[in-house]
């Protein structure tokens, strides 16, 4: 058995395919924790919540974190201006039209149960904590700051907080060689950012959905196949 956790996946539904059938190759007793980050610009949202919905259906151990994107989508429902920015400048347009609807209201039930049920974070045997973006450390209480598990970035590790545990987190997208060094140093510094900006194919160093075997502390990398149209 091992357990995987995978990296932004905004909209790439080719990409997490290719990743999990020809890189993972999973085998039933597998473990996979998504970070969020299923939805916003890249041209199939609906298609990855269909990937990982068939996932459950065929009884794999399945854990999906929110992301923040995830989060502005639900909110917008509620606060025109957030709606604005959110279908302008995070993405939304290639949502909405990817699941044909033209709010977060006309999704089906399942759709909305998906997103509604996703969690803050996932900690395994006491040794991983699962976050989206990170955690705030200045917080007696880490897991207290929901805030931040969504939105922070350049989390500093309080190693006296975190004891022996590492944390895993995206969000913030940055190069591949980038995460390959942050795992090479892991033992020491605790933490590893699986976020290789797989929507953004036009960077140098990116375009790449990443996923973490952690038992046996290797990337599987993922180029991104989909067609992209990020300005």
């Amino acid at each position: 058995m091992s357990t995987y956790c995978i990296g932004d996946i905004h909209g790439c539904s080719a990409t997490l395919s290719n990743l999990l059938e020809s890189k993972i190759k999973l085998n039933i007793g597998d473990k996979i924790i998504f970070l969020g980050d299923y939805i916003d610009r890249g041209p199939d949202s609906k298609g990855v919540l269909e990937i990982i919905m068939d996932l459950y259906a065929k009884n794999y151990d399945v854990t999906c974190l929110l992301g923040n994107h995830e989060e502005l989508f639900m909110e917008s429902e509620h606060d025109d201006d957030m709606f604005v920015h959110w279908f302008k400048n995070c993405g939304g347009f290639e949502t909405l039209k990817s699941f044909n609807a033209k709010s977060y209201q006309e999704l089906s039930e399942v759709h909305q149960y998906f997103f509604k049920t996703l969690l803050h974070y996932k900690i395994i045997d006491k040794r991983q904590i699962f976050v989206h973006a990170g955690l705030n450390f200045k917080n007696e209480n880490i897991f207290e700051d929901k805030y931040s598990m969504l939105w922070t970035r350049d989390t500093i590790v309080d190693h006296d907080k975190i004891g022996e545990r590492i944390l895993i987190h995206g969000h913030t997208p940055q190069t591949i060689t980038a995460t390959i060094s942050q795992l090479e140093r892991i033992k020491e510094d605790k933490i590893i950012n699986l976020d290789t900006g797989c929507v953004f194919r036009g960077y140098e160093g990116m375009g790449y959905l990443t996923a973490f075997n952690i038992e046996k502390e290797i990337l599987c990398v993922q180029e991104c196949v989909d067609r992209i149209d990020v300005s």
